[in-house]
């Protein structure tokens, strides 16, 4: 999924999570359009008070096109966000 990523954004750390020193990493699961944008963040898993920078941020990614059969076509990846302090 990285690889199709044309445009990133790194998250914020969220004030709260860095207060009471929050760590970790953010899996998220989630399905792209055919013109490479977000449609839904379907799953996710990591420490709650980082989830939502998480997702804020994936919904501002780009991607490439995933293509099959010469067709543009959604797609369900992963993509992970390291939190470190």
């Amino acid at each position: 999924m990285i690889d199709y990523a044309t445009a990133k954004v790194n998250p914020n750390y969220p004030p709260a999570a860095r207060s009471m020193r929050t760590t970790g990493t953010v899996k998220i699961e989630v399905l792209v359009n055919e013109d490479g944008s977000i449609a839904e963040v379907q799953k996710k898993t990591g420490p709650t008070l980082l989830q939502q920078a998480a997702i804020d941020a994936l919904k501002r990614w780009k991607f490439k096109p995933f293509v099959r059969d010469g067709q543009p076509v959604k797609a369900t990846g992963f993509v992970s966000f390291n939190f470190n302090l």
